[in-house]
């Protein structure tokens, strides 16, 4: 029996998700990850079904979902295709703070066409040289006369990349200090763009995930917040969105490889006694631990989801600590799930090795898991976080 039936208000979002998952996302999967191809499709239907405008208000053209509606909704996509999981994840994320820190203009140049399904939009925050260390970021702008020139701009790993048609981007004002960023809404379309690599990635292979670099100009009105604004007026309304949608996708990766393992147990038996592999004491144990983990992780997830949509998080270690949680909880279930599948998954008669491979992912992508452990031991014993 599931631990958690969603609410009447809840049911429709995930009812399109199931759908979509089944009939788009999931027999596409393997061959889009084999040829390291982004899902367009995927996104094609997405905007069809009105999931581009998830999180947007119904009164600005979206569907007004809660918070864990999201989380349930992108968990449920990843558990098909994490790729297509991560690349739609990423679109929420970066939508959050465009509608919620939006300007009446911005509301009708951004937010109303992407709840229309016209433009998809991604977050282009992370550099190479930074590693991690996502609160020092080396790219910088220059106010200029009705704007700012965009002439040092250059960011790595950036989710669905050329295929994107909004980038949420932090960047440094000239002079600013540490950590004082200023955030804009980057148009592909009114910026100089280009690809700086391709993207070869272990896992995640779908995701298009390469370096950019933006030049040329923005106006002032592409401006998100006030100059300088990320600590108080953006973090606050996009990171806990962010951390608990990146549990979301792992959850829906390691549920995945769950699901995949037990088709492979249930329906394998010995040829030589006829005796099936869900009988045998060893594989019911490694089921149990799965679903245990699982279970647990998921418990969790939809807590901390439930205080962000009531403003109940005073500080970042609830939903830092789902991204740790979940990774780990991946890592764990597909690595078990291999060994149950044994030669056969190994081969690639079934997804196991795509799950193993994208879930690999969870504990280095900043915050690392590592960063997480060091910055929650570091509360816990009263010391600097930073």
């Amino acid at each position: 029996m599931p631990l958690f039936e969603p609410t009447p208000e809840q049911q429709p979002f995930l009812q399109i998700a199931e759908d979509l998952a089944e009939t788009q996302l999931r027999p596409r999967a393997d061959e889009v990850d084999e040829t390291a191809t982004f899902p367009k499709e995927n996104f094609d239907a997405f905007a069809k079904a009105g999931l581009l405008g998830l999180r947007i208000p119904k009164a600005l053209g979206g569907m007004g979902a809660d918070v864990l509606s999201a989380v349930m909704v992108i968990e449920r996509l990843s558990r098909a295709c994490g790729s297509t999981g991560m690349c739609f994840k990423m679109h929420c994320e970066s939508t959050e703070p465009m509608w919620r820190l939006a300007t009446d203009e911005q509301v009708e140049r951004f937010v109303k066409p992407i709840a229309a399904g016209e433009r998809i939009t991604t977050t282009a925050i992370a550099e190479a040289g930074t590693g991690s260390h996502t609160w020092s970021l080396q790219s910088s702008i220059t106010p200029v006369e009705g704007g700012y020139d965009l002439s040092n701009v250059r960011k790595g790993w950036v989710t669905s990349s050329e295929h994107a048609d909004l980038y949420f981007t932090p960047a440094m004002l000239d002079g600013a200090g540490p950590g004082q960023f200023t955030s804009f809404v980057l148009e592909k379309k009114a910026v100089e763009w280009s690809i700086d690599g391709p993207w070869n990635g272990l896992g995640m292979r779908a995701n298009a995930s390469s370096p950019m670099t933006f030049s040329g100009s923005a106006p002032e009105g592409n401006r998100l917040g006030g100059e300088s604004a990320w600590q108080t007026e953006v973090l606050p309304v996009f990171m806990p969105f962010s951390m608990i949608t990146f549990a979301a996708v792992y959850l829906g990766i390691a549920e995945g490889a769950y699901e995949t393992c037990v088709d492979h147990v249930t329906g394998r038996a010995y040829g030589d006694t006829g005796s099936k592999l869900a009988e045998i004491d060893g594989i019911q144990r490694y089921v149990g631990e799965m679903r245990i983990a699982l279970d647990r992780t998921r418990a969790l997830l939809y807590t901390v989801a439930g205080l962000i949509e009531n403003g109940d998080i005073v500080d970042p270690r609830p939903f830092i600590e789902c991204v740790c949680a979940a990774d780990e909880t991946s890592l764990f279930v597909t690595r078990t799930a291999m060994n149950v599948g044994g030669g056969r998954s190994y081969g690639g008669a079934n997804a196991l090795g795509r799950y193993l491979r994208d879930a690999q992912a969870g504990s280095v992508m900043a915050p690392t898991d590592d960063m997480i452990k060091l910055r929650v031991g570091r509360m816990q014993l009263g010391q600097p976080q930073f």
